[in-house]
């Protein structure tokens, strides 16, 4: 009986960043995706009247999610967007005009 050829598989480890973690600013952002995983490039686009005046766009970071990932991210995004919509709306009604 012939035997199967064993699949070697290689988990790579991915050290976490240090606290505290520096904030990226981001203006853009562009979205990618394949069957395995989405993409999101992040990046800044400097306004055109920003000094100097030679300051190029460029990207910032890269974010490779799973279609799982990026489904939970998109809830969470929504969940955080709502909360913060329905805070500013009750901010708006507690106003007193005189």
């Amino acid at each position: 009986m012939a035997r199967k050829k064993e699949r070697k598989i290689e988990i790579k480890e991915i050290e976490a960043p240090t606290s505290p973690i520096s904030p990226l600013i981001s203006n853009v952002f562009a979205v990618y995706s394949n069957p395995n995983i989405v993409m999101l490039d992040f990046g800044f686009a400097a306004p055109s009247y920003l000094k100097p005046y030679n300051v190029e766009d460029h990207q910032v970071a890269r974010i490779c999610l799973s279609w799982d990932s990026a489904e939970n991210l998109a809830k969470d995004l929504a969940d955080v967007i709502s909360g913060h919509k329905r805070e500013r709306r009750s901010q708006r009604r507690s106003k007193v005009i005189k």
